[in-house]
């Protein structure tokens, strides 16, 4: 069940960034359009961070039932509870700050998520992936995937939004079926 749950979750999270949040990412690049975004769509702003949140735990879930399957180390989902501790900490940050501290604390929100929550979780799904006997098929899809999610890291690092969103598609592109396949597979 975990690994299906963390398939919708994400996929609407997914959805929810390009219809709901996008507008106030570092993808608009004048931050004064970003906040009026956020002033004028407050709730929604609001109800869709804590979509990404729900995401952000069962991706968690996921992950331990998938350690559980495989037996992988330990530190894997100790790694993702990491990257879960940055997640939240960043979706509350902006949750909070609305539209009138959003200048001050966007940029340690969205490295917090990006870089750090992301690439933890990339991290810990590498190390998830190593654990598990798979075919060559499967095993480049999955660096494909994980690719993406470095990707997405290195462009929250280096302050690449664009970097960023094509690399979240991507990842997100590969991680939902993905987590679909898991199940079946692991179940």
């Amino acid at each position: 069940m975990a690994p299906l749950a963390c398939a919708v979750a994400n996929f609407i999270a997914a959805l929810v960034l390009v219809i709901v949040l996008a507008p106030a990412t570092p993808l608009v690049a004048d931050v004064a359009e970003r906040e009026r975004y956020i002033s004028e769509n407050l709730m929604l702003y609001r109800a869709g961070w804590a979509v990404w949140m729900v995401a952000a735990i069962t991706l968690l879930w996921c992950y331990a039932w998938w350690r559980g399957r495989v037996k992988a180390p330990r530190r894997a989902v100790m790694i993702a509870a990491v990257g879960i501790a940055a997640d939240l900490t960043a979706e509350t940050m902006l949750i909070v700050a609305g539209a009138d501290a959003y200048a001050r604390i966007a940029p340690l929100a969205f490295f917090l998520t990006g870089a750090i929550a992301n690439g933890l979780y990339t991290i810990a799904g590498i190390q998830l992936t190593l654990a598990m006997q798979l075919g060559p098929r499967e095993r480049a899809y999955a660096a494909f995937m994980w690719s993406a999610g470095l990707m997405l890291s290195l462009g929250a690092i280096i302050g690449a939004p664009l970097v960023t969103a094509i690399a979240s598609a991507l990842l997100f592109a590969f991680f939902c079926p993905w987590c679909v396949w898991l199940w079946w597979r692991l179940r």
